[in-house]
């Protein structure tokens, strides 16, 4: 049984997790009725000289990258805190939106730095939660005694900052961490107290062991995702056309859809109709991939009352009809749907393949698992990384010997020989000003842009200056 949640939330210098950086993270334990355990932590990651922050990224966050460098950690020394005082046995690590995006930045920021990528979410009975789709949810199935935002078009929205403002909930300073963090500690509070029932019955999925029991149990769900639209509430209900409990999936047909109209289609055709196009005017395969390890929202249609179905437009007598038509039909569909999804992932591997910039060790977290025994040398590696002569780590695979060089040479840069000190030179040189990725030329166009967006809001133009003249100190250094 777990025995606390940890609150978390990070600000980072984009949104890509494989190539950015956590530039803040903070966050709370509280026991499991919510109430703080200890202080809140908030700390400072400063940016390696081969990082340019999205200037977009910065007027969100507020974090002049240059006061960051000045007063931030290491990135060796943030992860060895989250690794050694965070990550502690029987934690639920909680957030808004953490599952999709920070949960995914701890993940490659402890492989950067040769700490296991997933073991801190789950070893020593710890898991993982994501408030957002029970906001979703809540929202969609039992919203009495919360307030619900939406946004100027008059659309549902579910965002931290207006629920905490609707709601006369505490969030100083939206967009701060720590703020954010301990703003969604108060929304869960809001929710477990108006809907304990849902609170509990959704906390009680996190884990893939529970949600194969409801998947085992129930052919017909009700399932949240951003996937839907939010005029139904990110809400409809499902046929499970198929789950794979040992590789964590299922799919699931949403019952608003009339089977009849994909049945004789083909593999490439189905194809077509799940590639996603904005622009498009076709109709999209109602059909998704539900990931047991993404925590997601689902539940019994049981769940269903009269005031949800007026409240996602749900006609049970044309859902009814539905379920009998794919009933027949379910074994054939997912059939094709799993070639469908073959194909799809061949294509996005294709893309990778052929992608017109260099992809470094830092960016190889998912292409394949690591080896026991080159996990096995991280301590040794971590730990020698610090000493003044540069003793040599052989990993069997190679993104990881790639990767200790780089490793070094961002946090450890007075304990570099001469060669890796050129080695570092030129890899700062070459990543910002001269191959493929032409990350320098990127940033310095985003920057204008973004310039003439704030020009008349000095708060933001003075973070702007900031960070150029982070920039061209690089500039100068290496170009």
């Amino acid at each position: 049984m777990p025995d606390s949640f940890f609150f978390y939330d990070l600000e980072t210098s984009g949104v890509s997790p494989a190539r950015d950086r956590i530039m803040q993270f903070a966050g709370q334990r509280t026991d499991m009725d919510l109430k703080p355990i200890g202080d809140p932590i908030n700390i400072n990651v400063a940016l390696s000289r081969d990082i340019l922050p999205s200037p977009r990224a910065i007027i969100v966050s507020d974090l002049s990258p240059l006061k960051n460098v000045q007063t931030g950690m290491t990135e060796a020394q943030f992860t060895k805190i989250i690794n050694d005082q965070i990550a502690l046995p029987k934690t639920i690590f909680t957030g808004f939106n953490n599952v999709r995006f920070d949960d995914e930045f701890i993940r490659y920021t402890n492989y950067r730095n040769f700490y296991d990528a997933y073991s801190w979410h789950w070893q020593n009975n710890s898991s993982r939660w994501d408030l957002l789709d029970v906001v979703r949810m809540t929202r969609a199935l039992r919203p009495e005694g919360i307030n619900w935002p939406f946004n100027e078009q008059g659309k549902p929205f579910n965002r931290l900052e207006y629920l905490t403002k609707i709601n006369n909930l505490k969030h100083q300073n939206a967009h701060d961490a720590l703020s954010d963090a301990l703003a969604t500690i108060e929304v869960a509070k809001l929710i477990s107290l108006k809907q304990p029932n849902l609170f509990n019955f959704l906390l009680g999925l996190r884990t893939k062991k529970e949600l194969i029991k409801i998947l085992n149990n129930n052919q017909i769900l009700i399932y949240t995702s951003s996937h839907y639209s939010s005029t139904i509430l990110h809400t409809t209900i499902v046929f499970v056309l198929s789950s794979d409990p040992l590789n964590g999936t299922a799919l699931v047909y949403d019952l608003r859809e009339d089977v009849h109209q994909f049945l004789d289609l083909s593999v490439d055709q189905l194809a077509d109709l799940w590639r996603y196009d904005p622009n498009s005017p076709k109709a999209r395969l109602p059909i998704k991939t539900i990931k047991l390890n993404r925590c997601p929202a689902i539940a019994p249609r049981n769940v269903l009352d009269e005031a949800s179905k007026d409240r996602l437009q749900i006609d049970m007598n044309s859902i009814s009809k539905n379920i009998k038509q794919i009933s027949k039909y379910k074994d054939d569909l997912a059939l094709k749907i799993h070639e469908v999804i073959k194909l799809l992932d061949n294509e996005q591997e294709e893309r990778r393949k052929k992608a017109k910039r260099m992809i470094y060790a830092d960016e190889k977290l998912y292409d394949k698992f690591i080896d026991k025994k080159d996990a096995n040398l991280f301590i040794e590696a971590r730990q020698k990384a610090n000493f003044k002569k540069d003793y040599l780590i052989t990993f069997s695979d190679q993104r990881l010997n790639k990767l200790y060089r780089l490793y070094r040479c961002r946090n450890y840069p007075n304990k570099l020989t001469n060669e890796e000190k050129s080695f570092w030179h030129e890899f700062i040189k070459d990543k910002l000003f001269n191959n493929l990725n032409s990350y320098y030329s990127l940033f310095a166009k985003e920057l204008e842009e973004v310039k003439k967006e704030y020009q008349d809001n000095n708060q933001k133009m003075s973070l702007l200056k900031d960070l150029a003249s982070y920039a061209q100190a690089i500039v100068k250094e290496y170009s």
